[in-house]
């Protein structure tokens, strides 16, 4: 993975065929904590579940990206909208959007073809299980669209490539939804969303946490991170430009204190604070948001620092873990 989305947490992954057996053993072998697989044996009730639940659930683009006209002030309008991303922390029903679907080809009645087709929302992952006569039809299925993937049963090796490719559709709708954010950062297009090197520093931050779920916090690209029990995390983002900025404006106001300024400049600390109206903390305050910055050279030099839920503006009390939404689903 050689791009940082924008937003991603659990969501649900169907699966669809009539041998209701094979799908509760792929089920329980295929070992993928951070999702939720529901099972249909009826491609009808399957895809009438599917279009209900995201109908009124699913992940739009237009939720946040407000454009303006370009060229003019509002072009970047956009960037207001931001929050929009960790607001969905308070709405449980994230967790039931579907991301994806892995679905027989072959069924009494009906093909995979046809199921692939009801599905309103296109930005759904298909992928198809075929068997060895099913080959072509795959093939013209992939080459028109329908699906993005086709696997056979029984081939070697079949349950880790079915592990792989819902890990890797998951991953594809979520960037589809967010794939817009890039453009729009306050920085240059080569920003740290679409560096191999800081995607490689976030991910293995991720997996070593534990993190579930992050949130874009900021046009900056800093994040809110959360593991299954609802626990948050801060990583805070700045580039080389950006430190040079704060540096300029606590000179400017003259109301930095000395030794928070020789920390900024030494590159050693940098400001991490998060505010639900986007607005930086006082000047005169800056030294209670000062953590400790380590540096990352990619296509820009970042300083990135982890932090607890301490400096967050968030109401904790309203957020909604993955562990008490499989609870009270007894998943």
């Amino acid at each position: 993975m050689n791009n940082v989305l924008g937003c991603f947490f659990p969501t649900t992954v169907v699966l669809v065929d009539d041998n209701r057996l094979f799908s509760e053993n792929m089920k329980n072998s295929l070992g993928i904590d951070n999702l939720v697989l529901k099972i249909f044996d009826d491609p009808i009730k399957a895809v009438d579940y599917i279009n209900e639940v995201n109908s009124t659930n699913r992940l739009d683009s237009a939720d946040f990206l407000v454009d303006g006209e370009e060229g003019t002030s509002e072009w970047k309008s956009v960037l207001l909208n931001v929050n929009y991303l960790h607001r969905k922390i308070y709405d449980e029903t994230r967790f039931s959007i579907i991301s994806a679907v892995v679905v027989d080809y072959c069924m009494p009645g009906t093909t995979g073809i046809v199921v692939c087709d009801s599905i309103n929302d296109k930005n759904i992952q298909r992928i198809f299980l075929t068997g060895i006569a099913d080959d072509q039809v795959a093939i013209n299925a992939f080459n028109e669209g329908t699906i993005c993937k086709f696997i056979k049963k029984g081939e070697p090796g079949f349950e880790a490539k079915v592990r792989e490719s819902i890990i890797k559709s998951v991953y594809n709708y979520f960037y589809i939804y967010t794939s817009g954010i890039s453009k729009y950062m306050f920085m240059s297009e080569r920003n740290h969303l679409n560096d191999s090197v800081f995607a490689d520093f976030f991910y293995k931050n991720c997996c070593q946490s534990e993190l579930q779920e992050y949130y874009m916090l900021d046009v900056f690209g800093s994040y809110l991170l959360m593991d299954d029990h609802g626990v948050t995390h801060t990583l805070s983002v700045l580039t080389e430009r950006e430190m040079d900025r704060l540096v300029e404006v606590g000179l400017e106001s003259g109301e930095i204190a000395d030794d928070v300024l020789k920390k900024l400049q030494s590159r050693k600390y940098m400001l991490s604070s998060h505010s639900r109206n986007g607005m930086l903390p006082p000047i005169s305050e800056w030294g209670k948001y000062l953590r400790s910055a380590e540096r990352i050279d990619g296509y820009q030099t970042y300083y990135v620092s982890m932090a607890g839920s301490e400096i967050l503006d968030l109401d904790f009390s309203e957020i909604k873990s993955f562990d008490g939404f499989k609870k009270g689903r007894r998943l």
